[in-house]
């Protein structure tokens, strides 16, 4: 072994491309194995041959950098295969111009996932969001109910109105979702008799004052359901409450028999 051979780690050859024809069985573990330049190089002079798994492995590589990323996206033949594109999508080195485009090729599915993934940038994930949200009236029951588990708080806003209430038993499983969210549609017109049982019933979000509150106020929510839970309000506000116009008999007459002093203190108000 020469000198020069033996200064190199376990003799590997000088240029990329040797190393790669050297060893044809290992190209993709090979490929791992190049420095930033040597990458470059050689995907300068491979990229019109490049199999989709070379190219994957390259969008892979750490020393990725966004004229690579780029090359691979102006390329024609490459950019056809649905995982370049998807990897070039989540890639945060391809250029902005690039990653939108792509967008509007991949599965609602993979979608999903790459709206709720921090590592794709945001202008990217705004514009799935986008996508996503001019697609949900193609999706069927079953995509609805999966969506809601994981989706996006763009999507959220969106499956809070959901007729289904399959879909909102989902979607109080997602992560994201906030109280601030539920909050609307516990105060809202639109909510179902259905969801306001389901949020009185939640083991989360069950606990939250200001859900409760906003339970007994709605009109829409099931008499029992707002009258079980008076009892965890202040005298203050069931108070207001029992001396609203809009408050029905049945609940004024509960909170009568639960706090009398309370009921007192509205009517002498009155």
């Amino acid at each position: 072994m020469t000198k020069a051979a033996a200064g190199r780690p376990y003799g590997e050859p000088r240029n990329a491309i040797a190393l790669l024809a050297r060893l044809p069985h290992r190209v993709l573990r090979s490929i791992k194995r190049l420095t930033p330049d040597q990458l470059l190089d050689f995907l300068r002079e491979n990229l019109s041959v490049l199999l989709e798994d070379e190219a994957l492995s390259i969008l892979e590589h750490p020393y990725c950098t966004p004229q690579i990323c780029n090359s691979i996206a102006r390329d024609a033949r490459l950019a056809a295969f649905y995982s370049v594109r998807l990897k070039l999508v989540a890639h945060r080195q391809t250029p902005q111009a690039h990653a939108v485009k792509f967008v509007h090729y991949l599965y609602w599915s993979d979608l999903m996932r790459l709206s709720v993934d921090v590592r794709v940038p945001a202008q990217v994930r705004r514009t799935i969001d986008t996508q996503l949200l001019t697609r949900v009236v193609e999706m069927t029951l079953g995509e609805r109910i999966s969506s809601a588990r994981r989706c996006s708080y763009a999507l959220i806003k969106h499956f809070l109105f959901d007729p289904n209430p399959r879909v909102f038993e989902a979607l109080l499983c997602n992560s994201r979702l906030r109280e601030d969210e539920l909050l609307v549609l516990a105060t809202s017109a639109r909510a179902t008799p259905d969801q306001l049982a389901q949020i009185a019933g939640d083991a989360k979000w069950s606990y939250r004052y200001a859900l409760r509150k906003a339970l007994v106020m709605n009109a829409k929510t099931p008499r029992a359901v707002a009258a079980s839970q008076l009892r965890f309000l202040t005298r203050r506000d069931r108070r207001a409450i029992h001396s609203h116009p809009d408050t029905s008999v049945y609940l004024r007459r509960c909170i009568e028999r639960l706090d009398p002093k309370a009921a007192a203190g509205a009517s002498a108000v009155l």
